[in-house]
């Protein structure tokens, strides 16, 4: 199976005068199943047209299995393509779509049938290959898709959107039978979505992407967890950014900042620069790490270890039931707001104006440095 490395690969348009992808260096490991993901215009689907040789880069390399193969054209790199839309012949049998692109390379009619047949048979249409493929809703042409680009004899499978045009309940589903077949298949994937769930569901690793830059790369709990930027904290999942400064250097591994103009005082150990007295910083957590409590909870009754928590209170201004979960919308004594989010089944009596009793574990309080330009860093564009 192929790896796949791009060396310090720059791509510009228009003369040079458009940057699309700027200095990256990246590695795909055999058979890992990777995703590039980042706003519109961050150069993803460029970096994928780029491995996938349907565009050349203006500087740097493209290495398969260690080979440059700036030369090579798509048809001859071992690559399949899945699109979202589809790209599938409906004047064709499912058979004849499959068997096409076999035929037009000249192989023996012994050799197209063999590779036809496994290749429906994975994906479980091979009952349906004298069908024409107006009989499928847009999954069924999806797994066409990957039968297509199976037969061929593909070993890396190029990706764009491949699941943009399905309903998002049908897309929630078949997205982990899409994985399956590849992992099942052996094949090397890269995947290019606008969709942070989706990838966050299926992928071995994430490559996260910004105006032509590699942020971060990380398995999704790495990156979900453990985000090096504030941008990449905000991308993936839902997060509360509050403004403060550092008010004491308690060890090496730890500090207390204080949230700003009067704001609670918190102890974390997640950063991962040195920082110094005064300075100016952002504080992050996410939502569903909020815990809720009333003015009267018996903490010392309680059967759960407290110990590692950040207690402060909030006044709860409003809530949301919004089906599977609840939605809390809190202010601090400066002025300041944030969120927490609970399963719809969280049982509460909370009134809005109510002084609540706020909870944040000490591992889940992430500090960055202040940035020039937090609005931009903020942005999800």
């Amino acid at each position: 199976m192929p790896t796949i490395e791009l060396i310090n690969v720059t791509k510009t348009f228009n003369e040079g005068r458009v940057l699309a992808v700027d200095d990256i260096s990246l590695k795909i490991d055999d058979g890992d199943y990777v995703f590039l993901i980042g706003p519109t215009g961050c150069g993803k689907t460029t970096t994928l047209r780029m491995i996938a040789g349907l565009e050349k880069p203006t500087k740097g390399e493209v290495l398969i299995e260690g080979k440059d193969v700036g030369e090579i054209p798509p048809e001859d790199r071992d690559m399949g393509f899945i699109f979202q839309h589809f790209e599938i012949f409906n004047h064709l049998t499912v058979w004849e779509n499959v068997t096409f692109g076999l035929e037009m390379r000249g192989y023996s009619d012994e050799y197209v049938i063999d590779k036809a047949e496994k290749a429906l048979e994975t994906v479980d249409l091979l009952q349906y290959a004298d069908e024409y493929p107006s009989i499928f809703g847009n999954p069924g042409l999806q797994k066409l898709g990957i039968a297509r680009a199976m037969a061929t004899g593909a070993k890396i499978l190029i990706m764009d959107e491949p699941l943009g045009s399905l309903d998002p309940k049908v897309s929630k589903v078949f997205r982990h039978e899409l994985r399956n077949l590849i992992k099942d298949l052996g094949l090397t994937a890269i995947h290019v979505t606008h969709n942070q769930e989706e990838a966050m569901a299926i992928a071995d690793k994430i490559i996260i992407m910004r105006a032509g830059r590699i942020l971060q790369i990380g398995a999704p709990y790495e990156l979900y967890e453990n985000p090096e930027s504030i941008f990449v904290s905000n991308f993936l999942g839902e997060t509360n950014f509050l403004q403060g400064f550092v008010l004491k250097l308690l060890d090496n591994e730890r500090m207390e900042i204080w949230i700003r103009l009067g704001g609670p005082q918190l102890i974390t150990h997640n950063f991962s620069e040195k920082f110094n007295l005064d300075d100016n910083t952002v504080i992050s957590f996410r939502y569903e790490d909020v815990y809720l409590f009333p003015q009267d909870y018996d903490f010392e009754s309680s059967q759960y270890d407290w110990s590692n928590m950040q207690f402060f209170e909030a006044i709860l201004e409003a809530s949301r039931f919004i089906g599977a979960t609840k939605r809390f919308y809190l202010t601090l004594d400066n002025g300041d707001k944030f969120m927490s989010i609970k399963p719809g089944n969280f049982e509460e009596n909370f009134i809005p104006g109510e002084n609540l009793i706020v909870g944040i574990h000490q591992d889940d309080i992430h500090v960055f440095r202040a940035p020039d330009n937090l609005l931009y860093e903020l942005s999800l564009s």
